[in-house]
């Protein structure tokens, strides 16, 4: 009797600890600062955006088609212009452009699928970008 107790309580240690363990993993980042933290239903960003170059989000989010997305984002120089939005499971990029340094703007999806945040400089000059989306 004393042995079973014993075994069933090795065994239920051994489980316990193997519910311990946790993976984990590595990734390379790129040359430029480029992040993004997403949530539920919010996420913030942060990102240079050279001249003249597209850059998205490394993550994109499911979205219902009519559902609307809220981008609210500063960026600097003011005088850039830069256009912010999503590309959807189209392929195609839907943007708004921010106007002096700033951009808070919604857009409305019409498909569902998983979208991608964006941004597109439009400008000679490198532009650094940060802000929220909501969703």
């Amino acid at each position: 009797m004393q042995i079973k107790k014993f075994l069933c309580i090795l065994c239920a240690f051994v489980m316990s600890a193997g519910c311990l363990g946790v993976n984990a993993g590595a990734i390379q980042l790129p040359d430029r600062e480029v992040s993004m933290v997403i949530e539920r239903a919010s996420g913030r960003f942060s990102m240079d955006v050279y001249a003249h170059e597209v850059v998205s989000a490394n993550t994109s989010f499911p979205l219902e088609a009519g559902e609307t997305v809220t981008i609210n984002a500063t960026y600097s120089p003011l005088t850039a212009s830069v256009d912010f939005g999503l590309i959807a499971p189209d392929g195609l990029f839907y943007f708004v452009n921010g106007t002096n340094g700033s951009i808070n703007r919604s857009i409305r999806v019409k498909e569902r699928g998983y979208y991608t945040l964006t941004v597109r400089n439009n400008s000679d000059v490198d532009v650094s970008v940060s802000g929220f989306v909501v969703y």
